[in-house]
Parts: C-alpha cells; structure tokens; sequence
C-alpha cells in the first residue's frame, strides 16, 4: 500500500538539503530511489517541509536505511528524524502546470467516506483525475480524518479551485471554511 511520508526540518536550509541529495547521489527522477512515486521539498520560514509518497513503507525504510542515513552520517547531520507515515488513500496527476507551492490541509472531521462524497461531486476527480488542475493530487488518511497534499502553480489557482469546486462539494458534506497552509516549492523528484 502507498504510503504518503511526511517530515518538518526545524532549522535545517535549502543548502543541506540539496548538499544531502548531492551526498545520496540523487540528482533527478534518473536517480530516484526505489519505490519513490514523488518527493517534494518545500522552504517555510526558517524549517524545510518535505512530503513524498512512496509504493510501501517498505520501500521508505529500506531508503531512510540504505541512502538517507548514510548521506545524513556524511554531512554530520544529528539523529535521523522521524516521519509521520499515513496510508494513501487517493493519489492523481492533474494537469496543472509548474507547481510553485505545496498546498497542505488536514481535515480532521473528514474520513475518507466523506473525502470519497466530496470527491464525486466534483468535476477534477471525474474517471482517473487528470483533469484535475493541481500538478498532483494526494489525500492520505490520518488520525479518522484526511490529509491532502497538492502541488499547485499558486496559491491563487488554488483559491479559484476551492470557491469554484471545494467550497459547493464540502458544503453538501459537511466541510467547513479550510485553513490550507501553503509553502514555496524548491524542489520536486518523480520516480521513475
């Protein structure tokens, strides 16, 4: 089962990021780690936000064991941090154009019996979503509620979608006012 990963780095810059990718041998979708689907890292303040769906827990541990630690060791990073792991529940492609945020919300009041409602009655999830306007789209289950995780050109394109389709759907379900947290995108991976 995919599994979406989630990790705050408190402290930790764009520079030792790209320094551990670089230490890790990872450049690009060519270089990817097994069972990587997509990885995004975003800069918020002074803390990084890192968000990757991976094929199985599985396929994140053997990375966080074989690549991400020895890159961490190398750079003298201090402990290895630790993600929160949530079950996908839904993942697309839409057909969004460069993505320049990470758009990220949590509804705690939705479990995906509710996200799946709201979905179907909305024109971006029709068939296999990629009419979707989103660059990508990834709703995971966390603590009886969802969190989703787009990747959007801007905030603005995100508030047109959400007056547009997410205010009416989540209304008919019971969705209030969304509080999305959005955070610059500096660097996204697709598996290969």
């Amino acid at each position: 089962m995919a599994v979406l990963v989630y990790l705050e780095l408190p402290g930790a810059s764009k520079q030792q990021y790209d320094q551990l990718n670089e230490s890790m041998g990872i450049g690009g979708g060519d270089d990817a780690p097994e069972g990587l689907i997509d990885h995004v890292c975003g800069a918020e303040g002074d803390r990084l936000v890192i968000v990757d769906v991976w094929e199985s827990e599985e396929a994140f541990g053997r990375f966080a064991e074989n690549q991400l630690r020895q890159g961490m060791e190398q750079l003298g990073v201090g402990s290895e941090p630790q993600p929160r792991i949530l079950p996908v529940h839904n993942r697309l492609e839409g057909k969004g154009g460069d993505p320049g945020v990470i758009m990220m919300v949590e509804i705690e009041d939705l479990g995906v019996d509710g996200y799946d409602e709201m979905t179907s009655k909305m024109d971006a999830h029709v068939a296999d979503g990629s009419n979707h306007p989103a660059a990508a789209h990834t709703a995971a289950r966390a603590n009886g509620g969802v969190m989703v995780v787009d990747l959007w050109e801007s905030p603005e394109a995100f508030g047109q979608f959400a007056e547009e389709q997410i205010g009416p759907a989540g209304a008919e379900v019971g969705v209030g006012q969304l509080e999305p947290r959005f955070i610059e995108l500096h660097n996204r991976i697709r598996g290969r």
